[in-house]
């Protein structure tokens, strides 16, 4: 059968995502799955005093999603993230301010939070502030 005559794989129609897919997507860049440790802790004091050490669920450019079973977290609250968090403290990684853009509660009672990181200070003696 030589390849003129087969019909082809894909009709035109079914290569292109639905209009209603592409409308309802807001990401601008595509996210990674993968756990990374991270440590985070809330910037004002009037938020609590904590250190929350998890791991990603997955991480974009300025983004990260997280589990936690920790319920300290509101949309608006602004974190320190050191990502990633090595606890033994020989290799540092970088410190990022961050807000706490979207939760979700899961039936298991582990929330998930979309983080949004806004400046990142070079972990070292002299630390300067980025922007992302």
């Amino acid at each position: 059968m030589s390849a003129s005559n087969s019909a082809p794989l894909f009709p035109e129609g079914d290569i292109n995502p639905a209009p209603a897919t592409m409308a309802n997507e807001r990401r601008r860049v595509a996210r990674a799955s993968v756990m990374i440790p991270i440590r985070l802790r809330p910037v004002r004091f009037t938020d609590g005093n904590f250190e929350d050490v998890t791991s990603t669920v997955n991480v974009a450019r300025g983004c990260l999603y997280v589990t936690t079973w920790r319920d300290s977290y509101y949309p608006g609250m602004r974190v320190l993230v050191t990502y990633p968090y090595i606890s033994s403290g020989k290799a540092s990684g970088w410190e990022y301010l961050g807000e706490v853009v979207r939760l979700e509660t899961h039936p298991d009672g582990r929330f998930r939070v979309a983080v949004k990181l806004q400046f990142v200070m070079q972990s070292a003696p002299s630390p300067r502030l980025l922007t992302l």
